[in-house]
């Protein structure tokens, strides 16, 4: 594996701990990592990483994006994902894959600090930090959770969302459950996951850490992202949900959330040109601005799962 430092990391704790943990990988020192970052490679060799320093680490989410009531934002930490599923935009989002992380954390915390003392104090601040890659899935080359958690328990009326597909919890369990942050689990049925969610953990995997670290008092989420209209689905997600009642008590979980592909014009454009032969985009159709499930399809996915929530006593966060 090849590892692509900036010079101006030298120094950088952080940074030495990822290099001495992998001595024996080739390291290459380089003055900016849009170097290597903005060219186009070729996306079957093996993934490379860089480490970098940057700034600008914040980005409004959309408006259909959180919950009401909050201000929220995106944490750009790192870019691209060890996980491969089919869907994400993540295909074409950029012009390589390899693995970037930004290791400038002190400068990252000031800009997490500094934009909240921009916004109205009566909303939350919601910063979600998995958007771009899967932080838990990497922790145990970054120590985002360590860094992080702490910090953000630190900050009033503030939250962090970890969004993830991994089992990697262990760093977690060190960290005493804090109230600032929720580890949101991405869940859909085995199907779906063996079909076009490659190299993530299991569905089982995954519930397993939901109940390890409802245990442990933390607050956890459930993302049931992206619903997908696969053959024979309604009996499939029927089965899902019926092993989801058996496997997890909703009424421990903090937040639900529900979705489904969402693609505006260009980026359908650009993921069908990167996956051609994915079956899912070719269900999807034109509504207003998006491509995405037929009404009547999304419909039955919200009938579905509201009388599935709402038994549960869980928030709810659905599109119109």
């Amino acid at each position: 594996m090849i590892i692509y430092a900036e010079k101006s990391l030298e120094s950088n704790l952080q940074a030495k701990k990822i290099l001495e943990k992998h001595s024996n990988s080739d390291i290459i020192w380089i003055d900016n990592h849009k170097n290597i970052f903005d060219k186009n490679i070729a996306l079957t060799r093996e993934k490379s990483i860089i480490l970098a320093k940057w700034k600008n680490f914040i980005q409004n989410a959309p408006d259909w994006y959180w919950f009401a009531g909050t201000n929220a934002f995106f944490l750009k930490n790192s870019i691209n994902c060890v996980f491969d599923c089919d869907y994400c935009y993540l295909k074409w989002a950029f012009k390589n894959y390899d693995l970037l992380f930004f290791l400038d954390y002190e400068t990252m915390k000031n800009e997490v600090i500094e934009t909240i003392k921009k916004e109205d104090n009566w909303q939350v601040n919601r910063f979600y930090s998995s958007d771009y890659s899967d932080n838990l899935a990497t922790d145990n080359l970054t120590d985002f959770t360590s860094e992080f958690i702490p910090f953000f328990e630190t900050l009033e009326n503030t939250k962090l969302e970890i969004r993830t597909k991994s089992n990697n919890i262990w760093n977690l369990l060190k960290i005493t459950a804090p109230k600032n942050t929720e580890i949101a689990f991405s869940l859909n049925p085995s199907e779906v996951v063996e079909a076009y969610e490659h190299k993530t953990t299991s569905l089982d995997e995954r519930i397993k850490s939901i109940n390890t670290l409802l245990d442990a008092g933390w607050n956890v989420g459930i993302r049931f992202l992206p619903l997908v209209e696969i053959e024979n689905y309604k009996e499939i997600y029927d089965n899902f949900l019926n092993y989801l009642k058996w496997k997890i008590d909703f009424s421990r979980i903090s937040s639900v959330f529900i979705g489904w592909l969402l693609y505006t014009n260009d980026d359908y454009n650009n993921i069908l040109k990167a996956k051609p032969l994915l079956d899912l985009l070719y269900k999807l159709h034109k509504d207003w601005d998006f491509y995405r499930e037929n009404r009547w399809v999304r419909d039955r996915f919200y009938t579905k799962f509201w009388e599935f929530i709402k038994e549960k006593k869980c928030n709810i966060c659905l599109d119109n």
